[in-house]
């Protein structure tokens, strides 16, 4: 059918056009930007083409959506809170349900060249930009150029941390799925990445890429789905690095100071949490305009710390809901001997995002919350029945 393949085609190039979210405009009245359409559009064909749309572990999905959603109603700016239930739940989500939908398990491999794609545009613009032939963007004016002029690269984003964290997943997958499948031609293109990943000097990017080569190098030479001694130790060697580098900034006061004033606010609502995008606000009320606070007040935009940003934001029953979501799909990875090398590179992006999350809110972002349920459709294989029939 003709729907079909314009459905396949659409899922594909919505990971090529990702970074054009930042197109923000109001379409009856209400505010989206163009990838939000382009899923909306991806939505309808799938319906056309299957009259359904699947779900895998649609009960932990619906506890994450139910938290976020409750935790808006009490939020201090519901308009805020609900955009980005809109924006950072609900789209990724449909988005990922019609991946599941379109794609059967031996076709996900599609994926790779237009992950590689756009992977390759954002790292050269960044590269570009760092070596003053690319302009800044209107929607970066002005913390960008303060980035700039410490000679870190930030591409089409506010942050050199943003820059990592869009690039390291993305690099690690297909990095690892060409690495494993021995595709020396393509992997030669992972250098652009490598470049813009190192320019941005992003402490935690680096560590989290380190990270998830770790896990390529133990898993992708693994035969068997019992971890081996050289799989322990490397991740006791990882699990040392992490705390060696948690110790470090927990000495920066401001970094100190953002994680207890977290934690008092989930003491505070331990069970609604205080809802998506609300932390400065909440931040500002536990605190005087003085000292350590003030400086520290312009970067307490969120609790740089994925899960004590998934508490805050979702709540109780969203917490138990991504526990037990993420819990899932490591007993399915774990679980299933014949893993495929883009399932094992796939997770060793996923691995990345949580390393990375102990630092940053790794998945709080339009494009962030999309490439994390991308990861999850290429770990995933529950959603293989049924699929068999598909073109």
């Amino acid at each position: 059918m003709m729907s079909r393949s314009l459905a396949r085609y659409l899922a594909l190039a919505t990971v090529v056009l990702l970074p054009l979210y930042y197109f923000r405009f109001d379409l009856m009245g209400l505010p989206t930007n163009f990838i939000e359409v382009l899923i909306g559009l991806l939505l309808v064909l799938t319906l056309i083409s299957y009259r359904r749309v699947s779900l895998p572990n649609a009960w932990p999905i619906g506890l994450i959506l139910a938290g976020v959603v409750l935790a808006s109603f009490f939020a201090l700016d519901q308009r805020v809170a609900f955009g980005i239930v809109k924006g950072w739940f609900v789209i990724p989500i449909i988005y990922y349900a019609c991946l599941t939908t379109i794609f059967s398990s031996d076709q996900r491999q599609v994926f790779v060249k237009p992950v590689l794609i756009n992977l390759t545009v954002v790292s050269l613009y960044a590269i570009g930009q760092y070596f003053g032939l690319i302009g800044l963007l209107a929607h970066q004016l002005p913390e960008a150029q303060q980035y700039l002029d410490q000679g870190r690269a930030v591409g089409f984003f506010e942050s050199p941390n943003f820059l990592a964290m869009y690039l390291v997943p993305p690099t690690l997958v297909t990095g690892g799925y060409l690495a494993l499948t021995r595709n020396f031609r393509l992997l030669a293109w992972l250098i652009i990445p490598l470049v813009a990943i190192a320019l941005s000097q992003s402490q935690a990017g680096l560590l989290a890429l380190g990270a998830g080569i770790v896990w390529l190098m133990l898993w992708g030479s693994s035969k068997s789905s019992v971890p081996s001694r050289a799989t322990l130790i490397g991740v006791a060697v990882g699990a040392v690095a992490v705390l060696l580098v948690l110790w470090k900034w927990a000495d920066d006061p401001a970094r100190w100071l953002i994680w207890q004033k977290s934690w008092q606010m989930i003491k505070d609502q331990p069970i609604l949490g205080i809802g998506p995008g609300q932390f400065q606000a909440n931040f500002l009320l536990l605190g005087d305009l003085g000292g350590q606070f003030a400086t520290t007040l312009p970067y307490a935009l969120h609790p740089h710390n994925l899960f004590l940003n998934v508490y805050l934001s979702t709540g109780l029953l969203g917490l138990i809901g991504s526990v037990w979501f993420l819990a899932g799909l490591g007993k399915e990875f774990f679980r299933n001997t014949a893993r495929s090398p883009l399932a094992i590179a796939a997770a060793s992006a996923l691995v990345a995002v949580l390393v990375h999350g102990l630092f940053d809110s790794t998945i709080f972002k339009n494009d962030l919350a999309i490439i994390f349920w991308l990861l999850v459709f290429l770990i995933g294989n529950s959603y293989k029945e049924g699929n068999a029939d598909r073109a």
